[in-house]
């Protein structure tokens, strides 16, 4: 956790006491969810959102984050010896040149997959149908972005995981469509990872609210007031059903209800037969 700095109206910088988290996410992630949940659970501690130039997640992480939330290749886990909490799974796109036949589609299915050429590119997965191999390996693109290039001129299409195509496709150039249909494509999969050395306190409270947990049930903070949950009040004891008394078969009441059940049981076979001679 760092603290934040402000200047007043001289030369000097002033250090502001309000401690502050920095949440790095990888682009194409919209953490606005969780930055809106902090401030009703922790609002005593500043949570800064930190934009990361990374499609996935690897060792190019900042340092200066606390927890990264970051992406990971269908299949696969975030790597560099780190706690992980997995978000949630991504659907996957076909991006298209804006002018392709199937660029005023919402959806493409996975069987028409193999009518289009697929580029290779350096995120495309092994869990995805194969994209056709280029003649010479140093053709690959060098990145998603440079792929992006090649099918905006026509070279062919890409999958790529839908929030990410949306993120850094050229509206103007491009079309992404959703796959559908069985077998589904496996998605890429969203974690929020953190350091095993920067597992404090302040930073669990984050993870937890990335799993949902609220203001009425986060675990109140060290420096920050809270007040207590409260608590349930016990249900009332419900009256127990009282059982009818057995009747003797010879009674009067006994053989009243009998007959009240013999007229019920005439009604209901009436009913039945006028609707009988309805239909």
């Amino acid at each position: 956790m760092t603290e934040t700095t402000a200047e007043d109206s001289g030369s000097e910088p002033l250090v502001s006491t309000t401690p502050t988290l920095r949440l790095g996410f990888a682009r194409g992630v919209a953490p606005s969810k969780w930055a809106d949940r902090w401030k009703k659970v922790q609002p005593g501690i500043a949570l800064e959102l930190v934009p990361l130039n990374l499609a996935f997640g690897g060792p190019k992480r900042p340092a200066s984050c606390d927890v990264v939330i970051e992406r990971s290749a269908p299949g696969s886990r975030p790597v560099g010896g780190r706690h992980s909490l997995r978000l949630y799974t991504e659907a996957i796109a076909l991006v298209v040149p804006i002018d392709h036949e199937l660029a005023k589609a919402e959806t493409v299915s996975v069987a028409d997959l193999a009518l289009v050429p697929l580029l290779d590119h350096p995120d495309h997965s092994s869990e995805w149908p194969a994209a056709e191999p280029w003649q010479d390996p140093a053709w690959m693109p060098r990145n998603t972005l440079a792929a992006l290039e090649l099918v905006a001129a026509g070279t062919g299409a890409m999958l790529l995981p839908q929030p990410l195509a949306r993120h850094i496709s050229d509206k103007r150039k491009h079309a992404i469509l959703r796959v559908t249909g069985e077998p589904a494509l496996l998605g890429s999969t969203i974690w929020a990872t953190w350091d095993v050395d920067r597992d404090d306190l302040d930073v669990q409270q984050l993870i937890g609210v990335m799993r949902g947990r609220t203001a009425r049930s986060s675990r109140p903070a060290a420096n920050v007031g809270q007040d207590p949950e409260p608590v349930s009040k016990p249900r009332a004891p419900q009256p127990k059903a009282t059982k009818k008394p057995k009747l003797n078969p010879n009674s009067r009441g006994a053989q009243l209800a009998a007959a009240r059940e013999k007229i019920e049981r005439a009604k209901a076979e009436k009913r039945k037969a006028a609707r009988r001679k309805r239909r």
